[in-house]
């Protein structure tokens, strides 16, 4: 048994095979216990491994684990280490997707999904009424109103649709609605969005925001969102009926360059 903790023979004295898990489930309820937050460093690995009684290889399997559910950022050299992450969209969708790859769910079940649920936000985002948020959204409107690139269209889009559902103020809505339009974005990059359209749409959406108009909003959200994914209803791009893929989605960061994005990385 040598290399193997107390913690990790169990009752019967056998190597648990589940001891990495536990210990990534027992790192994270010290995080909350301790309000670390994102940026705060964790010990030292032999303090790790004496603190939670676990051998060197399952302490890094523990981090291996919640490096992948974004939970830590796991950097090398002088200062490096583990430290607290703050997992975003894109573990949401990563995890979503493969689930739903083996549903067989498609794209239109993510347009379904999308078009129930971003009303909703915006509805709940005029109803909030937040200046910053109006702020950050006229913003990235602007940007995409003078952009004549398409590439930077599409990624500033993404960042529009996600600063909406920010602005609802409720976390769930902005980590799903994001991660399905990151999805939707993995499925289809054929082409750019109709950009009159959608520019004046979605410059009446801020407005609507901005002047507390709840019902407005939502359906001028649902009207944005009808026109960005018209070419997939009228079949000019990928056809609505194909199926998620989790490579295609998982990949999307890595085949994009979303630096300007923060969001998405």
């Amino acid at each position: 048994m040598t290399g193997v903790s107390r913690a990790e023979r169990g009752p019967t004295g056998t190597a648990g095979g589940s001891v990495p898990r536990m210990t990534a489930r027992r790192m994270m309820r010290e995080a909350v216990a301790r309000r670390l937050v994102p940026g705060d460093r964790l010990a030292s690995e032999p303090t790790l491994m004496s603190y939670f009684d676990v051998s060197r290889g399952s302490l890094r399997e523990a981090l291996r684990v919640l490096s992948y559910l974004g939970a830590i950022d796991v950097r090398s050299g002088p200062g490096g280490g583990p430290r607290i992450a703050r997992p975003g969209p894109r573990v949401v969708g990563s995890a979503l997707a493969i689930a739903l790859q083996f549903r067989g769910t498609t794209m239109r079940g993510l347009l379904e999904a999308r078009t129930e649920l971003e009303p909703v936000a915006a509805r709940m985002a005029a109803r909030r009424g937040d200046p910053a948020d109006v702020a950050m959204l006229r913003a990235c409107h602007q940007r995409l109103a003078a952009s004549a690139a398409s590439a930077h269209r599409q990624r500033e889009c993404l960042e529009f649709h996600r600063l909406l559902a920010a602005a609802s103020g409720n976390d769930v809505l902005e980590l799903v609605l994001t991660a399905l339009a990151w999805m939707c974005g993995a499925l289809d990059r054929a082409r750019p969005e109709p950009e009159d359209r959608c520019d004046a749409t979605r410059d009446a959406l801020v407005v609507a925001i901005a002047a507390g108009d709840a019902a407005g909003a939502a359906a001028l959200a649902a009207a944005l969102l009808d026109t960005t994914t018209g070419p997939l209803r009228d079949g000019a791009a990928r056809a609505l009926d194909e199926r998620v893929s989790w490579p295609d989605v998982d990949e999307l960061p890595d085949i994009e360059d979303r630096k300007d994005v923060a969001t998405w990385t």
